[in-house]
């Protein structure tokens, strides 16, 4: 085995475990969130006859509790994801220059302070609510999700070729799945057997064990030429909040480019923004509508209904992109379009579903829509240079952590103005947006087709100079 095969496989390592952790946090803070809304709102003091877990036997008070929730979990989504966003730019540029190890491990550094704040908001529920956002705060200030996907994605280009970079980028998609449907499958779990506090423990040895595991096993994959910049600089992890490296991210999509490749990459980033945004809005509105009437699931519920969803969608990319890409040589387009019909799908059975066993078919259903993300960022990477993949996962992370509380505010307003009417109706809307979106990508097929093609064209031509 290569150090190059043997650095990817630890890469994906360390993304999985800290997928883990984060899906634990996630899954275990958002309904906890719910919850302390309840007991701490002034109307469910009004109504001390009433407990949070018997609502449904008051509907006014239900639909009250529902929209605050959803009120609270928009300011949830804005302190993870604002602090977030300037600091994947910052990396972005920064780990093309020195390196991708510092933001790999940044992001658990952060998480395993934000539990600390999350078992003290447990044992004082007077500061339940401002212990919570504290740690919410700190686990955006440290980049969340967001630094460390840029990093991986930014490192997995740096070592796998152009022509197996779908099934590369496909891998490490798998991995966050698996961590994400491991992690709510824990979460759940734990929450049955021990208490909160628990959970948040465990979370905080995993992203311990992610930080390890970085400084210890990853190799870089940036020359960095270390000697050299530490005579002109004596900080190098100073170097990320340089104000430059702003304008140097911005530069990926201002930048001339071969024909129309510019057009490309700006449209392939509002593609995924726009998916990012209806995920994020799903994953909310999915929350409230399987607590309310008719189907009113108890909390650790939510969490094998994720770990379910993403360990299908893992096991989807481990077995069919691969085939569809390699195999079949289907083009990158062709299989983003593929996945957006399957969501689309999924979300219109969503919209009518009132039993149980509704929603597990809709899981099934959507099963093959991981693999548009996937794709659309194979896409997108193949449109730079090699030297620009930190900037271009920037770019794209800064997007898609910017859709997530666009997802929750826009999704969260419509649900709470139409659950009452029609509780699936914000699915609906949301199969509607997926529905443009195809039709925006049968007309760029070609172009998007042209552009993969010239690519590999390129890289082929280069090949046969070498020699």
């Amino acid at each position: 085995m290569s150090p190059e095969e043997l650095n990817l496989i630890t890469v994906n390592i360390v993304f999985f475990v800290y997928k883990i952790g984060e899906s634990m946090l996630d899954t275990t803070t958002k309904p906890y969130l719910v919850s302390a809304v309840c007991y701490d709102t002034s109307l469910y003091k009004q109504s001390p006859n009433i407990t949070c877990k018997e609502l449904e036997k008051n509907a006014e008070l239900e639909d009250h509790m529902q929209s605050l929730s959803g009120n609270y979990l928009i300011y949830y989504r804005l302190l993870l994801n604002i602090p977030a966003i300037p600091l994947a730019l910052l990396c972005g540029s920064y780990s093309d220059r020195y390196g991708r190890k510092i933001p790999i491990f940044l992001p658990s550094l952060g998480s395993v302070f934000a539990a600390v704040f999350y078992i003290l908001s447990d044992l004082v529920p007077m500061y339940r609510i401002p212990l919570l956002f504290f740690g919410l705060g700190l686990q955006g200030l440290f980049g969340k999700s967001s630094v460390i996907t840029m990093a991986v994605n930014s490192m997995v280009c740096d070592i796998s070729l152009h022509g197996n970079r779908t099934k590369t980028l496909s891998i490490l998609l798998a991995m966050n799945f698996l961590g994400v449907c491991l992690g709510s499958l824990l979460s759940g779990i734990i929450q049955s057997l021990f208490d909160l506090s628990v959970t948040f423990v465990c979370v905080t040895i995993l992203h311990g064990m992610s930080i390890l595991l970085t400084i210890l096993l990853i190799d870089e994959t940036v020359d960095s030429n270390r000697e050299q910049k530490s005579k002109e600089k004596k900080c190098e992890v100073c170097e990320i909040f340089r104000p430059s490296n702003f304008k140097e991210a911005i530069t990926v999509v201002t930048r001339r480019r071969f024909l129309n490749d510019r057009k490309m990459i700006i449209a392939l980033l509002v593609i995924c923004l726009v998916t990012q945004v209806c995920r994020t809005g799903e994953g909310d509105i999915n929350l409230l509508f399987i607590t309310r009437r008719p189907l009113s699931w108890p909390k650790p519920w939510y969490g094998y209904l994720l770990s379910l969803e993403y360990a299908v969608k893992g096991v989807c990319l481990f077995l069919f992109l691969p085939l569809l890409s390699n195999k079949l040589m289907l083009p990158d387009v062709t299989i983003v379009m593929l996945g957006i019909l399957c969501k689309l799908v999924r979300l219109v059975w969503a919209g009518f579903c009132n039993t149980t066993w509704m929603v597990f078919v809709s899981v099934a259903i959507g099963a093959m829509a991981g693999m548009s993300t996937s794709a659309l960022r194979s896409l997108a990477s193949k449109a730079v240079d090699v030297d620009e993949a930190g900037k271009l996962f920037a770019i794209l992370t800064a997007a898609e952590t910017s859709s997530k509380f666009l997802g929750s505010l826009i999704f969260l307003n419509i649900y709470g103005v139409t659950a009452h009417i029609f509780p699936g109706m914000a699915f609906l809307i949301e199969a509607f947006v997926y529905l443009c979106l195809l039709m925006v990508l049968f007309v760029m097929f070609r172009p998007l087709k042209k552009l993969q093609s010239s690519v590999l064209r390129h890289i082929s031509h280069s090949n046969y100079c070498s020699y």
